[in-house]
């Protein structure tokens, strides 16, 4: 069992969450969402992998259709 709000990751799952971060989150709740997940998928203990970086983060597609329902509200341009 893991503690509450304790997550391991690799170094190149931690460097891509970077990167997400500055270059492809829109609003904070992307990376609130995103918190979220990392802590949900870490439950377990086990450390987190590239493997699960589209449960983390969502499909491109998934991502593309936030954000263009983002625009149409006025959220993000």
């Amino acid at each position: 069992m893991n503690p509450k709000d304790i997550i391991t990751v690799d170094v190149p799952l931690f460097i891509r969450l970077l990167e997400y971060a500055r270059e492809d989150a829109q609003t904070d709740m992307d990376l609130h969402d995103v918190a979220d997940n990392i802590i949900s998928l870490s439950s377990t203990g086990k450390t987190l992998t590239m493997d699960d970086y589209s449960s983390i983060i969502g499909s491109q597609e998934d991502i593309a259709e936030i954000r263009a329902w983002q625009v149409r509200a006025g959220i993000i341009k």
